[in-house]
């Protein structure tokens, strides 16, 4: 195989040599382009031609580059040339074999179905970072050769560069991403109650399920406080933000709740000294947070919400209510009072406080998201942590 006869057809060679011969430059007016004549180049003055590409020995220059090169030629993609970087990461390889024999480590990349769509199609086709038998990560570039004297076979030249460096630093990036999301999501379990308290008048459950691996953790919480005269606080909140800071913040807010909550206040003065806090804590950072109140004697739930998404109560007929507003401005936010509202809550009656991440769904709309979570619990029955469970699955969370 003779490897000039080749790389003579790259694409758009031929082309630049016509073109190159259509304009040629008069001798006694070389020098009036936009570089003075006088640094046009030379071997002692500066004042000698330069050299055309074509003229340059391709095998030699690709012999000399430190990426790895192939050249493979025919469908059965047989080897016709590897420059000294090549045979330098793989040894030696037998000229004339066809790939799946002289290029093993290609097979075992998976690059030879990609040899075929290159030769089939005429287009170059890339094959980002994978990790080579000689333990380093390369990319792959396939690239068509047109074929010289109309025998219709053609070439592929494979073109490797090495990305090492590139895919250590990526999986170094990952790893410390994976261990802070671990340890927020540690941070996060710890802050969140263990067991929740019992009313006498209620049955509650809660499920936490933090994000998948492409996610990182947020500062949801939840918590149930018993109040005195039979009542119980039901709290739901959301720190903005991703992380171990989040996480942090969180439990500040969670703790403060708890505090508050032993003051008897209504609702919304509970969130307006949460407001307070949550600015002090940190003046960037912002969360929302529903707190609600039920009373078993008045059959009702007093709520207040500071930007969180609506309270949704189904009665023992599986009809479901969204609670109506008022919903003030996100805790951290500074300056603005809060309301309380009220949803009935009568015996055999279900009320869910949930975050975003059950009904956020990207591209749709997020009343959507609460709509089908609706739907869901106007079939879900049973027990609390039934309840939770199916809601969940319906989410596909």
């Amino acid at each position: 195989m003779n490897f000039t006869r080749w790389s003579a057809r790259l694409p758009g060679t031929q082309r630049r040599a016509a073109a190159r011969t259509e304009t040629a430059v008069p001798t006694d007016r070389r020098g009036e382009g936009s570089v003075p004549a006088a640094r046009a180049g030379g071997p002692a003055d500066g004042t000698g031609p330069v050299p055309a590409v074509d003229e340059l020995p391709a095998r030699a220059v690709l012999d000399r580059v430190p990426a790895l090169v192939a050249l493979v030629h025919g469908p059965e993609h047989r080897l016709a040339y590897v420059n000294e970087a090549y045979t330098t990461a793989f040894g030696p390889r037998p000229t004339g074999a066809p790939a799946h024999e002289a290029l093993p480590e290609l097979a075992g990349l998976g690059l030879l179905p990609l040899l075929d769509q290159v030769l089939r199609s005429g287009r170059p086709r890339t094959l980002k970072s994978r990790r080579a038998v000689d333990g380093r990560s390369y990319t792959f570039t396939c690239t068509p050769v047109a074929a010289d004297g109309g025998d219709g076979d053609g070439a592929v030249l494979v073109f490797a560069t090495d990305v090492t460096d590139h895919a250590e630093a990526a999986e170094r990036l990952r790893a410390s991403e994976r261990r802070q999301r671990e340890t927020a999501v540690t941070l996060q379990r710890s802050l969140l109650p263990q067991d929740l308290e019992e009313p006498d008048d209620l049955r509650v459950a809660a499920t936490y399920q933090p994000g998948g691996t492409e996610a990182a953790v947020g500062g949801d919480w939840y918590d149930v406080i018993t109040l005195g005269g039979g009542r119980t606080a039901l709290v739901i909140g959301d720190v903005m933000g991703r992380g171990v800071r989040a996480a942090a913040v969180m439990g500040q807010l969670r703790t403060a709740v708890r505090a508050y909550a032993r003051l008897d206040l209504p609702p919304h003065e509970v969130l307006q000294l949460l407001d307070g806090l949550a600015t002090e804590i940190d003046p960037h950072q912002i969360a929302t947070c529903a707190y609600a109140v039920h009373d078993p004697n008045e059959g009702r739930l007093v709520y207040a919400s500071a930007g969180h998404l609506p309270i949704l109560v189904r009665d023992e007929h599986g009809t479901v209510s969204r609670a109506d507003e008022p919903t003030g401005p996100p805790l951290g936010t500074g300056g603005w009072l809060h309301s309380s509202g009220s949803i009935a809550l009568l015996p055999g009656s279900t009320a869910v406080l949930y975050t975003d991440g059950l009904v956020e769904r990207r591209n749709e709309d997020l009343d959507e998201g609460i709509a089908a979570l609706e739907r869901a619990l106007a079939g879900a029955t049973g027990s609390p942590q039934v309840v939770c469970d199916r809601l969940v699955r319906s989410a596909g969370v």
